[in-house]
């Protein structure tokens, strides 16, 4: 239980300020509500007490006050204390006319706001014992001194058993916690704090602690600003959630991280009359973010940018600025033979060599990308004519043509080069890296080693690209779509945890069509709205009838993602299957969000109000993820798989993966592991605790019907007697 606390009184003369304050005690918070006024009959003998009215009557006031009364002066000091005053607060008699320092008498007093500053009346709750409490009613008097009625409160007489049971809980849980708890009044004056708040600023007492930390609240905070961004979520949204800052321990100066939470504490008339809130340490947590987001945008091989940071570039360079730039998209040419001949720790550092090569010739301001396997890309700004595209280009091929030193080899591979500028070649990023990667394509139909710049000859060869979105069209009606799923394992048990939904074209002249094939035609096309609307409703259609502990997954677009038809399908499927929203999980990378997170956080607020589960898939690929996890309730984060298909070559991918998990356990969210594809790095992954993994180990896509053949077939086989040793882990397929 909090045991000292400060409502405003709000009368305007002595006869009418103090009244009776109840006080109600339940499991989150006590509060105080001033009921009407004291008996008049009582006024005139407190007033004589103080010295108010004339001498005569203070012989027949002792008698008639059936309150302690104390009289401060404005520096402090106590000159008059009544016998019930003396009782109340166990002091001899010999101290009834011996002037005090009120902070002697009870550290109460000198905590009362109105013996340091304002005009205002003070109630105050003063704990004297064990179960045994005083209401401390105080009003500044002329001259600055100040008038004390102290009231003794005996809770075993006026409260029920459950509400002392209430009160000793609530303390146990005060005292006990192991995060800092405090209440402070609205102008940031500290009131109370509990132990692990005082010892988190080094000091050993809570008296110690609030003595101390007065009237510097803004000096808590290492950066200023934060002070003022509490105060404004205070006053807009009327609480602080989750505010991770960096502060100073207050005795020591020391730096740390730590998250806040504070709300208002209410009177019964709804008015704010405290601020209460939670401190806990953060460092960990920040510096496990830190290590992630330094490792996400950097390639852990070459030291250039990460693919998904590359895309923030571009984007930030043509969405929001039209900032004039070109794009180079380049393929070392000849580098499979180099690994499969000579080694991958040889091709490792023709990599490296590539990326600083590139990295010279392009200049510090260019982004330099390693985007995957041999692919790199560069980003020039502010360069946007041809020639100057051209020049660069060519020397890319002829620097690349130069013998690299390797591991004792001298190693010779080559580059091609696709090359589009923005905005003469594209309308935004997207575009811009289609059409250079277009370009690239044509240079290696032709027998690599050179560059191609997009033009109107590219352009036209898109036609077959144009026919495929229109045939895709017509594929929902035509039945040619069809969902594959593919399991996702818990490696501790074997069985299928849930399925991840993948969409297949049947497409009549080409055959099964896998979706990086179509998908992004259809992204363009603006397709992708009806097409995710529909894999979401087959998936909960199909999920409505597998075993109800297995979670089903679909991935969302971007253009879907904006679409304004998305929440009313899912509520329209949901309630036509029945399916438990908690059962079906929505993968969405950082790009989803990025391509309007106005709209994005709106949709996402109203998936987690149905009760949908969310993913961020990709995870430690992307620019700003773990701000994403701090604004949305994700249940789950997948580590991209190609942090899983090097972890075993590349210690930086443990690294990663393992400050992932470390994160996910830390903030309660499932973790899964994709693209695992050997027991190697199904064994790896173990070791660092990660129970949730995807991958061809496990099982391809597969439709529907064998999904449920496989789940019957298991499902009979456990109610047989074991004959034999269950599959490998590689070939656990059900729940």
């Amino acid at each position: 239980m909090l045991a000292s606390m400060v409502c405003p009184g709000g009368a305007n003369s002595l006869n009418h300020a103090w009244g009776i304050v109840t006080v109600n005690v339940n499991r989150e918070a006590l509060s105080l509500t001033l009921a009407p006024p004291a008996p008049t009959q009582i006024d005139p003998a407190i007033t004589a007490l103080l010295g108010i009215a004339s001498s005569g009557t203070r012989h027949e006031a002792r008698a008639a006050v059936q309150y302690g009364v104390a009289r401060v002066s404005a520096n402090g000091v106590v000159h008059f204390l009544n016998e019930f005053a003396l009782k109340i607060l166990g002091l001899p008699a010999s101290a009834i006319n011996h002037p005090f320092k009120a902070a002697e008498i009870t550290p109460a007093f000198a905590r009362l706001r109105i013996l340091r500053s304002d005009d205002s009346d003070d109630i105050e709750l003063i704990e004297l014992s064990s179960r045994r409490f005083a209401k401390l009613h105080s009003r500044r008097l002329d001259g600055g001194e100040v008038a004390i009625v102290i009231e003794d409160i005996n809770f075993d007489h006026e409260h029920s058993e459950a509400q002392k049971m209430a009160e000793v809980e609530y303390r146990s849980l005060f005292q006990n916690a192991v995060c800092g708890i405090y209440r402070d009044h609205l102008d940031s004056t500290p009131v109370r704090c509990n132990p692990a708040l005082a010892i988190f600023n080094g000091y050993q007492t809570e008296d110690e602690y609030i003595q101390a930390v007065t009237g510097s609240h803004g000096a808590w905070y290492v950066d200023p600003n934060r002070s003022g961004e509490f105060k404004r979520l205070m006053r807009e949204e009327g609480r602080v959630k989750d505010l991770v800052s960096e502060v100073f321990r207050h005795r020591t100066r020391e730096r740390i991280w730590i998250t806040e939470n504070a709300w208002y504490v209410r009177d019964a008339a709804g008015n704010p009359i405290f601020i209460e809130g939670t401190i806990q340490d953060a460092s960990e947590r920040v510096a496990t973010m830190a290590i992630i987001e330094r490792e996400a945008n950097l390639d852990a091989l070459t030291g250039a940018a990460s693919r998904f940071r590359f895309l923030r570039e571009i984007e930030t360079a043509t969405k929001p600025r039209k900032i004039p730039c070109t794009l180079y998209s380049i393929d070392l040419d000849r580098f499979k033979e180099v690994n499969d001949l000579l080694g991958h720790a040889t091709g490792d550092v023709v990599l490296a060599t590539a990326a600083e090569r590139l990295q010279s010739l392009a200049g510090k301001d260019a982004v330099v990308a390693r985007l995957g396997g041999d692919e790199f890309a560069i980003l020039q700004q502010g360069v946007n004519t041809s020639d100057d595209a051209g020049a660069l280009a060519r020397r890319i091929v002829e620097t690349m043509r130069e013998p690299m030193s390797a591991n004792g080899q001298n190693v010779i591979v080559g580059a091609s080069v696709g090359v589009a500028t923005f905005p003469d070649h594209a309308r935004d990023f997207g575009e811009l890296l289609t059409n250079a990667d277009m370009a690239l394509y044509q240079v290696k139909a032709k027998g690599r080693g050179g560059f191609r710049i997009f033009d109107a000859e590219l352009r036209s060869s898109n036609l077959l690209r144009k026919e495929v979105e229109r045939e895709m069209g017509a594929a929902i009606a035509n039945g040619e779509l069809e969902m594959y799923y593919q399991p996702i394992i818990n490696s501790t048990t074997g069985a299928t945890a849930g399925f991840e939904a993948l969409m297949r074209w049947n497409h009549p002249r080409r055959g099964l069509l896998l979706p990086s094939h179509f998908i992004p035609f259809a992204e363009d096309a603006g397709l992708m709205p009806e097409l995710g609307n529909w894999a979401i409703a087959q998936a909960c259609r199909h999920a409505a009838i597998v075993p109800p502990n297995i979670m089903m997954a679909v991935n969302v677009s971007s253009n879907q993602f904006r679409s304004s038809s998305i929440l009313s399908e899912l509520r329209q499927v949901l309630d036509e299957t029945k399916l438990d929203p908690k059962r079906l999980l929505l993968e969405i990378t950082e790009t989803v969000i990025l391509s309007s997170e106005l709209i994005a956080e709106k949709v996402l607020d109203e998936l987690q109000n149905m009760g949908v589960m969310l993913a961020l898939d990709d995870f430690g690929t992307g620019y700003s993820s773990l701000s994403y996890l701090q604004r949305f309730a994700f249940k789950e984060v997948k580590i991209d798989q190609s942090f899983v298909a090097g972890m075993l070559e590349f210690p930086a991918n443990i690294a990663i993966i393992r400050a992932v998990l470390g994160m996910g356990r830390d903030l309660g969210i499932d973790v899964v592991a994709e693209g695992v594809e050997t027991q190697s790095q199904a064994d790896a992954l173990s070791r660092e605790g990660c129970v949730l993994m995807q991958g061809y180990l496990f099982g391809k896509a597969k439709p529907y019907h064998e999904v449920v053949s496989d789940l019957a077939v298991r499902q009979l086989s456990q109610q047989l007697p074991a004959k034999n040793p269950g599959p490998p882990l590689g070939q656990a397929m059900t729940a």
